[in-house]
């Protein structure tokens, strides 16, 4: 009976939110995940729900073994009220690696991340657009009991992060809850160019003895440089550095990815190649170095 009550709340809760989330969205800045919603003296964008999925993918030198890396995210975005909007990103990674002594088989998981749910402020001013928010993971992404199991899938964590430099690392963090407060700011001009800056910080605790990366601090620092050559053609460049401070071994790491935008204002799809520029996981093509080629896109209804 109670779990009846608990579910019958949150469908009105559900119906609620739908019935008085505003029927045009403001901005919601990000590049290039982002759809085009316009800026002030601009059409805004009319749809209240967006979805934002990506599928990761690197080949190449896993740990001392070949392997291979597939990391499926996604990212839902629905217009609260006029200036609030709530995010929810999921992300999951299957790593298989290859055994080079006495031909064993490969090794190989799936592993799911753990979701990062946020609220935003948000909004527009003349070619500006910014928000901030605050936002907390579910601490689903966990490791085996067993040995040799937790150490294929502390890998396929690690490299799950990688392949996006380490940005939203906490979403890849085993065994810990991550409170994050996040901010962005783009401007679009009118002859096309685009630029945005994002910085994002917070902590992350573990909530129990089984993490074996660690908790502290994060803070990540992103940039953003895009012209829009055509309205349904975009390129451009993101660059991040992640700082985990208390984590040894990877403190920093700086990554430069170069994308391409193809599509119009409802839907569109980018592909994007993450380049580790220094260690732990650069450079991104010498041995032992990490790349990601990202593929995605983003729907709104």
């Amino acid at each position: 009976m109670a779990c009846s009550r608990g579910w019958g709340v949150a469908l009105a809760l559900a119906v609620t939110i739908i019935v008085i989330a505003p029927s045009v969205a403001l901005a919601f800045p990000a590049e290039p995940e982002s759809l085009d919603e316009g800026f002030e003296g601009m059409p805004r964008h009319e749809k209240r729900f967006q979805l934002l999925p990506e599928l990761g993918f690197f080949r190449g030198s896993l740990e001392a073994a070949d392997g291979t890396v597939v990391s499926p995210m996604v990212e839902f975005r629905l217009q609260l009220a006029e200036h609030f909007i709530l995010q929810a990103v999921w992300g999951g990674v299957y790593i298989n690696l290859d055994q080079a002594e006495n031909d064993a088989a490969p090794t190989n998981t799936f592993r799911s991340g753990s979701p990062f749910v946020a609220v935003h402020y948000q909004g527009v001013k003349g070619e500006f657009s910014y928000r901030f928010g605050l936002g907390v993971t579910v601490p689903i992404a966990t490791l085996p009991d067993n040995l040799n199991s937790r150490v294929t899938a502390q890998t396929a964590y690690t490299f799950a992060a990688a392949i996006r430099g380490n940005w939203n690392f906490w979403i890849w963090n085993p065994h810990t809850v991550s409170i994050i407060v996040p901010m962005r700011m783009e401007r679009r001009r009118a002859s096309g160019f685009i630029w945005g800056v994002e910085f994002d910080a917070g902590a992350m605790i573990s909530i129990n003895e089984k993490n074996t990366f660690s908790d502290g601090a994060v803070i990540q620092m992103g940039g953003t440089m895009g012209y829009e050559v055509t309205p349904w053609f975009r390129t451009g460049a993101n660059f991040t550095l992640v700082i985990l401070p208390s984590f040894e071994g990877q403190k920093t790491q700086l990554a430069v990815e170069p994308y391409f935008r193809f599509g119009g204002e409802n839907q569109f799809g980018v592909a994007k190649l993450l380049i580790n520029i220094d260690r732990p996981h650069g450079f991104a093509f010498d041995d032992n170095g990490v790349w990601g080629l990202n593929l995605g896109g983003g729907f709104a209804f």
